[in-house]
């Protein structure tokens, strides 16, 4: 399945729960509101427990050094990690959020496991959004987190914003500020999850100065042709130098293709036409976001997500805010 959403095999519940229309897989629970933590657990498929057990062969003997992360509530092995690996609860993870908010404070948009469990993820809103040209850009928060001990699986937190008239993921990548951060699942990681916000910076300041950038943008008319200059010269690949001659002559198929569906994206999306984003910077800059989450195919879910928030996506996106501000 492409979604890779874990079942529950005693309810026949997919572990996956958010606020609103539904998700394109359609799978899971949906509420009207916003979930408290509680709800986000329960509703989310969360509501387990993981623990380290001992590996064993056959005659009974004991692998050193190594263990097995298994499941409480139906004993399923979820990965094979090192002595050193300090299993985070998935109630744990909502701890970071207790920093920022009123505990049972509703907040969270979704919440859900995937695979067999061995990895969860976690939206949330933060309380205070921000206005570019009028138009209401929401500030969120989103937190992942694997039991299965391998590359990907320590907890990753990062900030996106999103529009509301169209939900267009944005990586708030501001110079100089630390907008995501990597917890190892070691000794102290409850500890490093409980005071997170410090570590991220997350004060006023913040936003302060992601609402002057975005308005910086959205202040600055560009043209057809820059539009198009600006595209190419966030989407090459980092090994690839393309000319304009090369270009000309078809040097990148599915690199122009690239550059064209982003173009007609900018141009033709409803969401490009507001006074904020038709014809300016910021319109140019929330295109390849767009791109990003609703054109471009992804083969699961969980690899769109995990693109758009910590991997290349990400840094597209990082790459489409310095590129954005070096014009205005």
């Amino acid at each position: 399945m492409g979604h890779n959403l874990h079942t529950n095999e005693k309810t026949g519940k997919v572990s996956f729960a958010a606020v609103g229309e539904k998700a394109w897989h359609g799978l899971g629970q949906y509420v009207e509101s916003a979930m408290t933590a509680e709800q986000a657990i329960e509703l989310g498929g969360l509501d387990y427990e993981v623990k380290k057990k001992k590996i064993t062969v056959a005659g009974g003997a004991i692998i050193p050094g190594y263990f097995a992360t298994v499941r409480t509530d139906n004993n399923v092995p979820l990965g094979i990690v090192s002595e050193a690996y300090h299993v985070v609860q998935n109630r744990d993870a909502f701890s970071f959020f207790d920093s920022i908010i009123d505990q049972g404070e509703a907040i969270f948009q979704t919440a859900g496991a995937l695979g067999k469990g061995e990895q969860i993820f976690i939206t949330a809103k933060l309380p205070k959004d921000i206005l570019v040209n009028g138009e209401q850009v929401e500030q969120y928060l989103i937190l992942t987190s694997g039991h299965h001990g391998k590359k990907g699986g320590a907890i990753q937190i990062g900030f996106s914003a999103i529009r509301v008239v169209c939900n267009n993921t944005l990586q708030a990548a501001l110079r100089n500020l630390s907008n995501k951060i990597t917890i190892l699942h070691f000794s102290n990681a409850k500890a490093k999850l409980q005071t997170a916000s410090q570590i991220m910076g997350m004060t006023s300041s913040y936003t302060t100065e992601l609402t002057e950038s975005f308005n910086k943008m959205a202040s600055v008319k560009i043209t057809d042709k820059k539009l198009r200059e600006y595209i190419e010269t966030v989407m090459r690949p980092a090994s690839q130098v393309i000319t304009k001659e090369e270009l000309e002559n078809g040097y990148s198929n599915r690199f122009v293709k690239t550059v064209d569906e982003i173009m007609d994206f900018a141009k033709s999306h409803p969401t490009q036409l507001t006074d904020a984003a038709n014809g300016t910077v910021w319109g140019a800059y929330n295109a390849i976001s767009g791109y990003l989450g609703w054109v471009k195919p992804y083969k699961s879910q969980e690899e769109k997500m995990t693109d758009l928030y910590f991997k290349n996506g990400a840094k597209r996106i990082e790459t489409a805010f310095d590129v954005a501000m070096s014009l205005v």
